[in-house]
C-alpha cells in the first residue's frame, strides 16, 4: 500500500497475538484489512510460537508495552474502529478497558473476538471473571462462538437474572444461543454475535446478531469440513473494515459473512486440490484474497427476526414458526413478474390525480403512496381513492403499485403493493401472493436486501440514493458506487433506484443499470409534470 494509499484510507486497530505460522491472530487481521483497502496498525498482546496443527508456547507481552504501543499509535491518529482478539491476562484487560474508557466521544467501533484458544488447541487467555466483566462493559460487539458464549455467559449466572433457569454446562439449540446471548445483553454488554460454525445442530450455519431491541440471523450452507484457519479472526476484523468504511452494523455484518464464504469458497478450490491426498493433507490451507465481496452466491440469507422484551421463560422462541418462517423464506414461491419490463421513469405520487395527469405521458409503473402523516385521511377516503386509481389503469399498460395499504390493494384488485422493511412484520405476504399481485420491497442496504431475496418479489427498491426531502430516512444516502453494486447483487430480480434522483442525475443512476427510476418531486414539483416526465426519460437514456 503506498503512503498515500495509507493516507486515505480508513484506520483500524488490531489487539491480540501473533501466529507464527500466519493462519490466525493480528497476522490474519492486518491481511484481511489489507485485502479490504483499509490500513491496520497492531498492538501485540502475546507472541505464539505455533504451526497450522499445534502450538509449542505463548508468551504475553507486558502491560506496560501495550501502553505504549496504544500511546504511541493514538499520538498519530486515533482508529475509526477496534478489534481486539487474544488477551492473555488480566493485567492487559484491565490497561485495554482503562484506555477504552478514557476515548473521547465519538469513540471508534470496538469490537471483542474473545480468542481463549488457538484453533490449535493451546490456550491463549488466562482471565479472571472480574476482568472479563470490566472488558464486556466498554466493547460495542462481542463475537463468540457456542463455546465461548457458553463462557462468557455462565460468568453471569450470579447477577440475579438467571435465578430460575442456569446457563446451560453445553449450547445445543437456538433457544440456548439467545437466552445465553441475552443474559450478556441483561448484564450491560450492547451486543453480541454468535458464530453457527459449532452450532451442528442447525442445517446451515447461522450467526445471530443480538442487542437489547434487535435479532439478525445470517445463514449459510454448513460446510462439514474445511481446513482453514483464522476465520473468526477473518469475520471480526472484515467486520470492523466495513463499520470503518460507513456500513452500517447490519450491512457490515453480513458483508463480513459473505467475504469469509468467499475467501473459504476459493480457498478450499486452490490448486492443492490437484495433488495427491497425503501431499495435500499435509499443505495448510491458506487464505486467498478475494477483495470486497461481489459474488452473490457468498452472500448470506439475512432474516431480521421480531420479539417482545425478552425473558427467560420465552428463550424457546428462537426455535419456533417465529424464526422458521423467516429463516425458510428463500424457498417461497416466487411472486409474478412485472407484466412491462422496459426499463423507465417511476413516477411516485399520492392522488388518484396525479395518477390521471400522467396516463397519457404512457407511463408504464406508478405507485400511489398516500401518506397519512401529512394528510389525516380516514379509512373510506383512503379505499375510494385507491379504488379510483385501480379504475383509471385498468385496461392499459400501466402498472399500479399502492404502498403499505396492502387489504385495499387486494380488495380494490390492483396490480401489485409496495412494502417498507416493517410492513414485512405485520403484512400477510402469503395474502398477497395468492391474490396474484405483485410485491415490491424497499430495501436501505446489503442486509436488507439479502432478507428481501428470499421473498422472490416482483422488483427491489434500492435507496435511499441522494438525499432526499419528501420523508426522513433512517439510513444514510447510498450514493451511486454502492447502487452499482446492489443492482448486481440482485441479479435477475428487477430493481428501482429510489431518493433524490432529478434530472441532473438520472444518467448516472441509469447506467448502474437499474431496471427503473423512481422519482418524486422531480414530476411533483416541476412547472408541466407531463413534460418533465419526458425529460427525465430522455436525460437517463431510457425514452424511445
Amino acid at each position: 500500500m503506498s503512503e498515500r494509499e495509507t493516507a486515505c484510507s480508513p484506520i483500524v486497530w488490531c489487539v491480540g497475538g501473533t501466529d507464527s505460522s500466519g493462519g490466525a491472530g493480528v497476522t490474519r487481521d492486518l491481511a484481511t484489512l489489507a485485502d479490504l483497502d483499509v490500513h491496520g496498525c497492531a498492538i501485540i498482546t502475546l507472541v505464539s510460537a505455533q504451526s497450522h496443527s499445534a502450538m509449542i508456547s505463548s508468551k504475553a507481552m507486558q502491560t506496560s508495552l501495550i501502553n505504549e504501543q496504544w500511546q504511541v499509535l493514538a499520538a498519530e491518529a486515533l482508529p475509526l474502529c477496534i478489534k481486539i482478539g487474544a488477551i492473555a491476562n488480566d493485567g492487559q484487560a484491565n490497561i485495554l478497558s482503562t484506555r477504552i474508557e478514557m476515548l473521547k466521544n465519538p469513540r471508534p467501533f470496538i469490537v471483542w473476538d474473545p480468542v481463549l484458544f488457538s484453533s490449535s488447541k493451546g490456550p491463549l487467555s488466562n482471565l479472571n471473571k472480574d476482568a472479563i466483566k470490566q472488558l464486556l462493559s466498554v466493547v460495542d460487539l462481542v463475537t463468540p462462538n457456542t463455546h465461548e458464549l457458553t463462557s462468557l455467559a455462565g460468568i453471569f449466572i450470579d447477577s440475579g437474572f438467571d435465578n430460575e433457569r442456569e446457563i446451560k454446562s453445553e449450547i445445543k439449540s437456538n433457544s440456548d444461543v439467545r437466552h445465553a446471548a441475552h443474559t450478556l445483553i441483561n448484564s450491560g454488554v450492547k451486543g453480541v454475535l454468535v458464530k453457527g460454525g459449532h452450532a451442528l445442530w442447525q442445517p446451515d450455519a447461522t450467526d445471530f446478531y443480538f442487542t437489547e431491541s434487535e435479532e439478525t440471523a445470517f445463514s449459510q450452507p454448513r460446510v462439514h469440513r474445511s481446513d482453514l484457519r483464522g476465520t473468526g479472526c477473518m469475520q471480526a476484523s472484515a467486520l470492523t473494515a466495513f463499520v470503518a468504511k460507513g456500513y452500517s452494523i447490519n450491512d457490515a455484518l453480513t458483508l463480513a459473512n459473505a467475504y469469509v464464504k468467499n475467501v473459504r469458497d476459493i480457498s478450499s478450490s486452490s490448486d492443492t486440490q490437484s495433488l495427491p491426498t497425503p501431499i495435500r493433507q499435509s499443505v495448510p490451507h491458506v487464505p486467498k484474497l478475494v477483495g470486497f465481496p461481489v459474488n452473490r452466491d457468498a452472500f448470506p440469507t439475512v432474516s431480521f427476526i421480531k420479539h417482545g422484551p425478552f425473558t427467560p421463560d420465552d428463550g424457546c422462541q428462537t426455535d419456533s414458526d417465529v424464526f422458521d418462517k423467516h429463516h425458510h423464506e428463500r424457498h417461497n414461491k416466487p411472486f409474478l413478474p412485472l407484466s412491462q419490463t422496459k426499463r423507465g421513469i417511476y413516477p411516485v405520487v399520492d392522488s388518484a390525480d396525479w395518477i390521471e395527469t400522467l396516463l397519457p405521458t404512457g407511463v408504464e409503473t406508478i405507485q400511489l403512496r398516500i401518506k397519512e402523516e401529512i394528510s389525516p385521511w380516514d379509512q373510506k377516503r383512503i379505499s375510494n381513492e385507491i379504488q379510483r386509481a385501480v379504475a383509471l389503469t385498468k385496461g392499459t399498460s400501466c402498472q399500479l403499485f399502492i404502498n403499505d395499504h396492502w387489504q385495499l390493494a387486494i380488495e380494490h384488485g390492483a396490480f401489485g403493493v409496495h412494502l417498507g422493511q416493517e410492513d414485512l412484520f405485520t403484512a400477510d405476504i402469503d395474502a398477497i401472493r395468492n391474490a396474484g399481485l405483485r410485491l415490491g420491497v424497499s430495501t436501505h442496504g446489503y442486509a436488507e436486501i439479502q432478507r428481501v431475496k428470499s421473498l422472490a418479489p416482483s422488483y427491489i427498491a434500492l435507496g435511499h440514493i441522494f438525499a432526499t426531502k419528501t420523508k426522513d430516512m433512517p439510513s444514510q444516502p447510498q450514493g451511486i458506487d454502492r447502487l452499482k453494486r446492489y443492482v448486481e447483487l440482485c441479479g435477475d430480480i428487477p430493481t428501482v433506484a429510489i431518493g433524490g434522483i432529478n434530472k441532473n442525475r438520472c444518467k448516472a443512476v441509469a447506467d448502474t443499470g437499474v431496471t427503473h427510476i423512481a422519482v418524486v418531486t422531480a414530476i411533483t414539483e416541476a412547472h408541466c409534470p407531463t413534460t418533465a416526465y419526458y425529460h427525465l426519460g430522455k436525460e437517463a437514456g431510457l425514452a424511445e
